[in-house]
């Protein structure tokens, strides 16, 4: 995924995501939920953000997250994920991350 550049304190628009699988290929995401993760560099296990993410077109991967007011209210560089989760019918979990990409959020007036 791309760098996202965010200016700080926007919020009520939303960010969209397409997931891909290993292959390059969207990822059908019939039976997920997806979770937008937050953190600064070096810090995975304090997460800044987490929120649910909308699934707006599940069988080419599409995504979407809308922004609060206080989910990037400091400017930085961010690293961030998409977490996919399914319950299966035999309740086993099955957890899948995407690759990391970066989110900016710059000053703004």
């Amino acid at each position: 995924m791309a760098t996202l550049t965010i200016p700080n304190s926007d919020k009520g628009y939303t960010l969209q995501f397409t997931v891909h699988d290993s292959a390059g290929a969207a990822k059908n995401l019939t039976g997920y939920t997806v979770t937008l993760k937050v953190w600064r560099p070096g810090a995975p296990a304090t997460l800044l953000v987490t929120g649910a993410c909308t699934i707006s077109d599940a069988e080419n991967g599409v995504v979407t997250y809308t922004l609060t007011g206080t989910d990037f209210a400091l400017t930085g560089t961010y690293h961030a994920e998409l977490e996919l989760t399914m319950v299966s019918s035999e309740v086993t979990t099955v957890r899948e991350s995407t690759g990391n990409f970066s989110i900016t959020v710059a000053e703004s007036g």
